[in-house]
């Protein structure tokens, strides 16, 4: 899978990517408290605050995630969401699974909640 970088998830370019998500922590690496219910995410490039629409194919479910953390550190690992994010897209039994992700223009990332 490729590595998300800042070029790579350009405004509307989809990916596939390999995913996790965590639930524990305090404080992310962007300052802000965790929510594990929330739609956050971390990655280890994507600046702080970027949107990204991610999409689990196997499932159909979609939802909007704004990068709030650094990580996954494990290797082969695209992104790592939220518990919150998980549960929503239908991968918490799995655990990890390969996701599409579009980051989003400003424009839909204003219009998204």
């Amino acid at each position: 899978m490729l590595q998300l970088t800042t070029c790579i998830a350009s405004a509307n370019d989809e990916y596939l990517i390999t995913a996790s998500y965590y639930s524990s922590g305090a404080v992310t690496a962007s300052g802000e408290r965790f929510d594990q219910d929330g739609f956050t995410a971390a990655s280890r490039t994507l600046p702080f605050g970027t949107r990204l629409q991610v999409t689990n194919p196997a499932t159909g479910r979609s939802v909007i995630v704004r990068i709030n953390d650094r990580g996954p550190f494990v290797r082969g690992r695209g992104l790592d969401l939220a518990k919150g994010a998980a549960e929503a897209l239908g991968m918490i039994s799995a655990g990890v699974a390969t996701l599409k992700i579009a980051r989003l223009t400003s424009e839909e990332a204003s219009n998204s909640p």
